[in-house]
């Protein structure tokens, strides 16, 4: 079934009269508001209106999220100078298979 056109003026946003009433009034909760606006007319229940201000709340919050952290190749350099620096240390301590065998031991070290 479809909905009835309402004129314009005549339908009243809930959610907008919910947000507007607890920007007014910060201290009032959910059955305050509740029962504020059910003396204006508007019938809205205390968990509607806990809903409304809860999506508000998520809304506002979702704006504010700080940058994510930086991809791995921003973090740790490309790849081509990763293995150049790797070449270097394995030249360093005389060949890859004594590089394996100190990467293994500071390994077992840290756990």
């Amino acid at each position: 079934m479809a909905k009835k056109a309402t004129k314009e003026g005549e339908g009243v946003n809930k959610a907008k009269v919910i947000r507007d009433y607890a920007e007014a009034n910060p201290t009032v909760g959910p059955k305050g508001i509740a029962a504020a606006l059910t003396e204006q007319g508007i019938n809205a229940t205390p968990a509607y209106v806990s809903t409304i201000l809860a999506l508000a709340r998520k809304a506002k919050r979702k704006g504010k999220r700080g940058p994510g952290r930086p991809a791995a190749a921003a973090a740790g350099g490309d790849f081509l100078s990763v293995l150049i620096k790797a070449k270097k240390l394995a030249e360093q301590l005389g060949g890859v298979d004594k590089a394996k065998a100190a990467l293994d031991a500071l390994a077992k070290l840290h756990a």
